[in-house]
Parts: C-alpha cells; structure tokens; sequence
C-alpha cells in the first residue's frame, strides 16, 4: 500500500513537472490563449494538491520578488515575477507588477526606451486580460503623466530655440508672401477641384434591435440596455450590455448564443457567450447577472438588421446557499450619493486552512434598496484593523450600473494570515467608491 501511493505521488509530482514545464514555453508578456490553456488542461490533468501546489509557487515567487525588490535587486526581482506569471498565465495581477518594476529599472538607467516598452507591453497585457483591472489603469495612468513630465523636462531646452527659429521663417515668408503665393497658385487650382467625398470613415455605429424571447421567462429574464453593431476602420464588431434577472429556481452555468440575422432571417454570425461558468456564485430568485459581450467580427456588419440571444447551456444548481448567521456592518467611507442606500448579506461562509495561510471564501450579495442607479461600485471587505483588507470592483465602468432594487453577488476569496484567529469576527463593508 505505501509503494502503490508513493508510486501516484510520483506520477502527480511528474504531471505538475510536465504542465508546468509546457507553461514556461509562453513568456510572460505573451500568455496562451484561453483555448491553449483549456488544452493544456486537458492535456495535463492536474489533481487539487497540485494546482494548490501551483498556486504556492507562484505566490513564493512574488514574496522573493518583492523582497528582493526592496533591496532595489530590479534583475532579480524581475525574474521571479516572470516566472509567477508564466505559472498565472490568466492573472494580471504578476504582470502589473512586473511591469512596475521594468519601470523603476528604466528610471534607474537613464529611462531606458527597451524597459519603459516592456513595463507598457505587460501592463497592456494584464488589461487585455482583464478589462476591468485598475492596478493595470492605474499604471498605464501614471505612466502617460510620469512620460509626458519627462519628455517636457528633456526637450524644454529646445524650446526657445525653435520658437526663434520659427519666428525667423514666419517673418521671411511674411516679407515674400506674393513670391510665395504665386508659387503655390497652379497648385491650389488643382486642390479646388478635388472631389470632396473621399473622407475616410474611422468609426461607426447603429443601434440594432435585439431579440431575447428565448432567454426571457421560464426561470429568468433578460433586460437589453443597449446592443448595437459598429465599424472601426475596416473591422466590425458587436457590443452588447444588460442584465439577466433569476425569477424562479437557482442558476448555475449558463451558456448563451449570439447570433445577427440579416433581412431575409439567415444568421450571419453565431457567437456562443459563456455568461456563468462552474466558479461563479449560484444565483436564487432576486439575484441578477451582468451581460457585457464585445467581440470582432468576421464578417461586415453592414447586412445585419438584428440580433437574437438564445440559449445554449443552461444549468439549474442543485445547491442551495446557506445565508451566514451574522449579518455585515455597510459604512459609507466615501462620498454618498444622494438617495443611495444598500443592504448586504453573506452566503457560504467558509474558512480554509492551507499551507502557509488560511483562505476565506464567501459569496457576497449587494442589493441597491436606494432610489439612485449607481454605475460604480468600489468594495473594502474587512475583518478587522489587524487583517489586511479585501479590494473588489464590484461595478466596473464598462458594467450595466446598479439599479435600484437590483442585487449582484460576487464570489470572495480572502488572503489572510495562518495564525489569524477568524472566529466571531465581524465582517465589514467598505463602500470606497459609489458613482451614479
């Protein structure tokens, strides 16, 4: 019997080895794409000690990266950031900080183009990643404003030299303006004379109507607040944003198609959506789910006349989440909207000890029972002073706004000290940013 599980031990340890050796053939600024790493996965079947053995990797990594950082060990530092976001190829959050530190090391050396290009390349990355990540807007923020001071402090010594220079241009024209206009006189004839009606259209879009009579009723239903078709230079693209309200029984996975018809009712294209998948939080009647679709199409839009959103998979979950026995405190740390209000409640409430650090997972609803629609939503989940303090954007600008009566639930992960006594705590909300 032990021969037969040291024998297995081996086989996952050399399953970890060979999966992780296959992520190392994508670098971190160029991770697999979704249907790569689906196939890697499924390539590879790694058990849940070895993903949590993954995942212990990659956070030792960051430690080292950030203490080495703190010793201005740019090189190193670097390095293992590289390697953590190999191991997390889908997480922005390795990649933003990879990308600060290339920064810091180009400042370091004189603001070396190759450095500043890569620190952008990555952060580029982690946004296309994920959209609504702020760490990476943040970056890409303050780095136009830190370039754009830096490029002003560099040229200004050839500021006064030009505008002299083009003074002196400016007045000798002046003096010979008729030599110079009948130079250009035949010229301009010929510009007259062009046609008017070669303007290059760089973008385009029209609202299309969106059919959902297929998705509206039965254990839910489905609100459109804008679906529309548009043309950015020679590529088209749909962009689709609304929300989707459970009526009856719980919601696990769903999968929807897309498609565009044109006049005559022939699809043009089918886009297939996965809304939910099996990490998401199950919905109960009341809960909602926000539908943001934005795809590049194939083909040009300009024969399609609708839009139709039917169901492809679809799962009713089985589970019902329990509602903790405790209800949390909702403070208000930045300015409160007039007539906003929301109420909070926690589902699944669950601790989980790990190797070198315990592991809250919680599902948290937030109902908007205020009349004011808010459009952002800044979350601090908190237990204490004494623990650091969880960070979700809850809605995000590119998200339907809140609208009153509406209730969202997010799926919490919590990072918190091994020896951190989590008991009776008391749970916390911290609304950090509400717009409306």
């Amino acid at each position: 019997m032990p021969q037969e599980e040291n024998e297995k031990k081996k086989e996952n340890d050399e399953s970890l080895r060979r999966f992780i050796d296959r992520l190392e053939n994508w670098p971190e600024d160029e991770p697999p794409s979704p249907a790569e790493l689906r196939a890697l996965r499924r390539d590879i079947h790694l058990t849940e000690d070895d993903r949590e053995k993954l995942e212990l990797l990659a956070e030792n990594h960051i430690r080292r990266a950030r203490t080495a950082l703190e010793g201005s060990a740019y090189d190193q530092a670097a390095a293992e950031l590289a390697r953590a976001a190999q191991l997390r190829p889908m997480d922005p959050r390795p990649r933003v900080e990879l990308a600060g530190i290339y920064l810091q090391r180009s400042l370091e050396r004189g603001y070396r183009r190759n450095d500043r290009q890569r620190a952008l390349k990555l952060a580029h990355k982690a946004l296309e990643l994920h959209p609504g990540d702020m760490d990476a807007k943040q970056f890409l923020h303050d780095y136009r404003r830190m370039n754009a001071d830096f490029l002003a402090v560099k040229y200004r010594r050839y500021i006064i030299p030009t505008l002299i220079f083009i003074g002196l241009i400016t007045l000798m024209l002046w003096w010979q303006r008729d030599w110079v206009l009948n130079l250009f006189n035949p010229i301009s004839d010929s510009l007259v004379s062009a046609p008017l009606n070669q303007n290059i259209i760089i973008s385009d879009t029209r609202d299309v109507e969106m059919d959902t009579s297929s998705v509206s009723g039965g254990i839910m239903s489905t609100e459109i607040i804008s679906s529309y078709l548009g043309r950015k230079n020679d590529g088209s693209f749909v962009d689709v944003r609304g929300r989707l309200n459970v009526t009856d029984s719980n919601l696990g996975k769903l999968k929807l198609l897309l498609r565009g018809r044109d006049a005559e009712g022939n699809a043009v294209f089918t886009i297939p959506w996965t809304v939910r998948n099996e990490s998401d939080p199950v919905l109960i009647p009341g809960d909602s789910e926000v539908l943001v679709l934005f795809r590049w199409l194939a083909e040009p839009e300009n024969s399609i006349v609708n839009l139709e959103l039917v169901p492809y998979e679809m799962e009713s979950a089985l589970e019902i989440p329990i509602k903790a026995s405790f209800e949390p405190e909702v403070i208000w740390e930045t300015v409160r909207p007039e007539g906003s209000s929301l109420s909070a409640e926690i589902r699944g409430f669950k601790i989980i000890e790990a190797y070198d650090r315990q592991v809250l997972l919680m599902d948290l609803a937030m109902e908007n029972t205020g009349i004011t629609e808010l459009s952002t939503l800044t979350l601090g989940i908190s237990l204490g002073s004494d623990l650091p303090e969880f960070t979700e954007y809850a809605v995000k600008e590119e998200d339907p706004g809140i609208k009153r009566g509406e209730r969202r639930v997010w799926s919490i992960a919590m990072r918190l000290p091994l020896d951190a006594d989590l008991a009776g705590r008391p749970v916390t909300i911290n609304v950090k940013d509400a717009g409306r």
